[in-house]
């Protein structure tokens, strides 16, 4: 039985997590025709897009520790989120396409930081020029 359930705000979190998780062939089982079960199972309850639906998934798939790691990715997420949103820096919206979303996801979860430190943190390096500072970017909007 679960320790905790995946409600309709961590949904979006769990799903993300549990597509990264779910693509590691040994992180659920050793055994691979459960692996490719429970992958097929994933993407039905990926497209019904319910958390009674995720969680029921959750309570079949993941033994106590696999849950733990679940409510520590969504805890994980939460955090980032209220961090983003307490943030006094002025933020730009853009548009992404999926791919690009889902690919600065995913490093942001890798490096356990929001997407916006990705690009500051982990890709500077590629940028080929001077990039403003705090200061600058605020007297420019």
């Amino acid at each position: 039985m679960a320790s905790s359930r995946i409600t309709t705000a961590d949904q979006f979190y769990a799903t993300q997590w549990l597509h990264v998780m779910l693509n590691k062939d040994n992180w659920l089982s050793d055994q691979l025709d459960k692996v490719v079960e429970a992958r097929d199972e994933f993407k039905k309850i990926c497209l019904a897009s319910k958390p009674d639906k995720l969680n029921a998934f959750c309570e079949k798939w993941l033994s106590p520790e696999k849950w733990e790691e679940l409510d520590q990715a969504i805890a994980a997420a939460r955090k980032r989120r209220e961090k983003f949103e307490e943030s006094d820096e002025h933020h730009v919206n853009l548009e992404l396409t999926h791919r690009a979303k889902f690919i600065l996801d995913r490093l942001a979860k890798q490096y356990d930081c929001s997407m916006s430190e990705v690009i500051e943190q982990h890709l500077v390096d590629r940028v080929d020029c001077d990039l403003p500072t705090a200061d600058e970017r605020i007297r420019h909007h």
